[in-house]
This record gives structure tokens, C-alpha cells and sequence, in this order.
């Protein structure tokens, strides 16, 4: 499949609320995980990529180190 598809990311708070949104396009879903995951700041703990009404990832933002 070469198409690109288009992915919603969404900004959870700690408290797994939606902050913000954004609209990404990626060729599968590893490519829009990866997109998304260059979308975590200082204060995102989590961001969740979907795909039409299929949610394709629930990803931590904490750097690796920080999570030991």
C-alpha cells in the first residue's frame, strides 16, 4: 500500500483528558506512531494516535530514562 492515511493525534493530560489535537499523515501506522511520538512536550504524559474510529496506539511521552 503506498497511500497516506490520515491520523488524529490527541494530547492526554495526566488525568487522561484530551488537551489538544492534531491532524497528521503518515503511509501505516508505525509511520504515525512515530510522528506522533515527535509531538510529546515537557508536560504531555501520553498522546494516542487514531485512525477514522480506531485508535491505533496509546504512547508514554516520558523519556526512557525516566520511566526506571
Amino acid at each position: 500500500m503506498t497511500g497516506v492515511s490520515s491520523y488524529r493525534v490527541y494530547r492526554l493530560s495526566r488525568a487522561g483528558r484530551i488537551v489538544s489535537g492534531d491532524w497528521i499523515e503518515a503511509v501505516d501506522d508505525a509511520g504515525a506512531c512515530e510522528a506522533a511520538h515527535r509531538l510529546c512536550d515537557d508536560i504531555t504524559p501520553t498522546v494516542e494516535v487514531w485512525r477514522g474510529a480506531q485508535r491505533v496506539a496509546v504512547l508514554p511521552c516520558d523519556p526512557p530514562s525516566a520511566q526506571a
